[in-house]
């Protein structure tokens, strides 16, 4: 179905000549991405369930789950049924982990017709799920959450093997895995991957025999190879981001994928002395030519990038000017080659303003950037750096 998808696309020049007019827009390599899940899956050896929730972490949810599956990918998770959904609804052959809850007799019926696999550590979600799967005469996979000590949702591994014992012997239900999550502590992190193996340990002394069990996030892949077990899931690395500094220091070679370009929307001179933005956060110091990008904090461009932003221009990096506001962010382009219309690059893939620096330097996590970006920014998608798909919701 991956095939299909890029098979619908406008062809590389109908794509580029609709970036013409954009004013601010997204680029994705999926080179890079594919560069990615290749580096992930030699160094852990086991399944790899890439995480595409929130929107591919900003990347655009349907493209990248489309290169996924091109790329033999069997298992992706989503943090909303919305999102398994629109993947299922897109014809994709690989099987969607729903974390989402689930409240109406809807939502239990959509998650059975769509094959969806579903998250439960209730006894009550499972009989409904069960009942629902039933009433179709269908098999429904799901992953039972253990709570090994994060202690936000799932069953307590004390109460775990009795749960998942009796969720095993609902009918049309199949127990396919186990799943849990680190506090990315170390000595926390031993005591939690001890809780879920022996809660695997005592459903095998009970007959019961889960294909997957998987602790791992991104952190994991990098630090924590105990953790690894039948399963990973991948999130910002698979992007090709780093979210601490140490982790570039694991081994794992990564390519960020996405850079947030613009073009200018105008240009003008500025005097000495003369203010520009909001509380007249920036004043000229010398005559000054200013370029004006219609993006701004709606886009994910941080408040705190105040008189403190990147932007690559003519080969060269030139600083923001003064405060970002909703839908505007001012550059210095004195001595360089712009006019309206210039392409920009606000986040680079590499260099001084990637997205790590660009979100160190406004204070922010990286992963706290990138769940910003606006959904309605189009988003073009390359390969081999050339354009094969393109997203846009308005």
């Amino acid at each position: 179905m991956s095939e299909r998808f890029f098979a619908g696309q406008p062809s590389p020049d109908e794509i580029i000549e609709k970036t013409l007019g954009y004013t601010s827009w997204l680029e994705i390599n999926l080179d890079h991405i594919g560069y990615n899940l290749q580096n992930i899956r030699e160094r852990v050896g086991v399944e790899v369930m890439p995480v595409v929730k929130n929107n591919a972490y900003g990347h655009g949810l349907i493209p990248i789950v489309a290169y996924l599956e091109s790329q033999g990918v069997n298992w992706v998770m989503v943090a909303k049924l919305k999102e398994a959904e629109m993947i299922k609804e897109q014809g994709f052959k690989c099987n969607v982990l729903n974390m989402d809850v689930l409240f109406t007799d809807a939502q239990y019926k959509n998650v059975v017709e769509k094959n969806i696999t579903q998250t439960v550590y209730t006894l009550e979600a499972a009989e409904k799920l069960s009942e629902t799967s039933t009433k179709q005469e269908k098999e429904t996979k799901v992953f039972v959450k253990v709570d090994t000590g994060l202690n936000r949702i799932g069953v307590k591994y004390t109460s775990a093997a009795d749960l998942i014992e009796k969720i095993s012997k609902l009918p049309h239900l199949n127990v396919i895995g186990i799943f849990s999550t680190f506090q990315q502590r170390p000595e926390e992190d031993k005591t939690a991957l001890k809780r879920l193996l022996d809660v695997d340990e005592e459903l095998k002394a009970r007959g019961i025999k889960v294909q997957f069990r998987s602790m791992s996030s991104s952190d994991s892949v990098f630090h924590n190879p105990a953790g690894w077990l039948e399963m990973v899931r991948p999130g910002m690395s698979l992007y090709g981001v780093y979210p601490e500094p140490n982790d570039a220091e694991s081994g794992l070679e990564l390519r960020q994928s996405l850079q947030l370009k613009a073009r200018i929307e105008y240009t003008k001179w500025v005097e000495e002395g003369e203010s520009v933005t909001y509380w007249g956060r920036f004043v000229a110091p010398k005559r000054m030519r200013i370029g004006t990008l219609h993006l701004g904090f709606y886009d994910a461009i941080p408040r705190e990038m105040a008189n403190k932003g990147k932007i690559l221009v003519d080969g060269e990096i030139k600083p923001s000017l003064g405060s970002v506001s909703l839908n505007h962010y001012l550059m210095d382009i004195t001595g360089v080659t712009a006019e309206k219309g210039t392409e920009v690059t606000v986040i680079a893939e590499s260099g001084e303003n990637n997205l790590y620096e660009t979100a160190n330097t406004a204070g922010w996590m990286t992963y706290s950037l990138l769940n910003h970006l606006n959904p309605m920014m189009p988003r073009v998608y390359l390969l081999n750096g050339e354009p094969v798909a393109l997203l846009e919701l308005v």
